[in-house]
């Protein structure tokens, strides 16, 4: 019983231990290599926490193992452009002046139903409209539209752009954030008088942000009983 509780507990320590050393990436952000090897670490995770305390070794150097060459191999890709080609491979020109790119295609292991397919899925029904299609070394693919194809930018209109500047958090779940008044400049004495104010109870504050216009926003608690449509 002892092994059945403590094993599956140690085998998700273990897995978050090595998620924080690998770090943190989307799924489309992963490399065929790092979708294999995130698979494997997950099966060895799961035999470790069904195995007994005489077979957790094994399997715990297996972990071990595979989590520390992901993060050798991330580190020596980061700094060496030969080795990050070798393994991650470079991006396909699939299309390009108009004409479509057959034996890039034959590479990618696409059929041209597949590459249309996913033209449209991503609102291009015209490959007329488009100059350039990539695919990128994790299977992702960019689409570059031609001038008259793309939608209306700002410098299109002949209008002076601004900085925009990130919104700030201030509350949050009714604590006050000093680093972040630090950042603007304030302090909590211009806070509260602001919420005197607005006549707004800190308690009741679920989150509180400076836009990037400057001016404050917040939303308060919501407390019903009932959330449901």
């Amino acid at each position: 019983m002892l092994e059945m509780i403590l094993l599956p507990f140690f085998s998700i320590i273990i897995l978050f231990i090595l998620t924080k050393m690998m770090g943190y990436r989307q799924i489309t952000q992963l490399s065929m290599y790092d979708y294999i090897i995130g698979i494997t670490i997950g099966s060895i995770a799961s035999e470790l926490s069904v195995s007994s305390f005489q077979n957790c070794l094994q399997s715990i150097i297996a972990m071990l193992i595979f989590g520390l060459t992901t993060c050798l191999l991330s580190y020596v890709t980061r700094i060496s452009k030969p080795v990050r080609t070798f393994i991650e491979g470079n991006p396909i020109v699939l299309y390009e002046n108009d004409q479509l790119n057959c034996q890039a295609l034959k590479i990618s292991k696409l059929d041209i139903d597949e590459f249309l397919m996913i033209c449209r899925v991503n609102g291009y029904f015209n490959l007329i409209d488009l100059e350039l299609i990539i695919l990128e070394t994790n299977g992702r693919f960019s689409f570059y539209p031609k001038t008259s194809a793309r939608g209306v930018q700002y410098e299109d209109l002949h209008m002076k752009s601004h900085h925009e500047y990130r919104p700030i958090e201030l509350i949050k779940e009714g604590t006050i954030l000093d680093a972040n008044l630090k950042l603007i400049e304030k302090d909590k004495k211009w806070l509260k008088q602001h919420l005197k104010v607005k006549g707004i109870v800190l308690e009741d504050i679920e989150f509180l942000y400076q836009d990037n216009k400057g001016n404050i926003q917040y939303c308060l608690k919501n407390e019903k009983k009932s959330y449901f449509i």
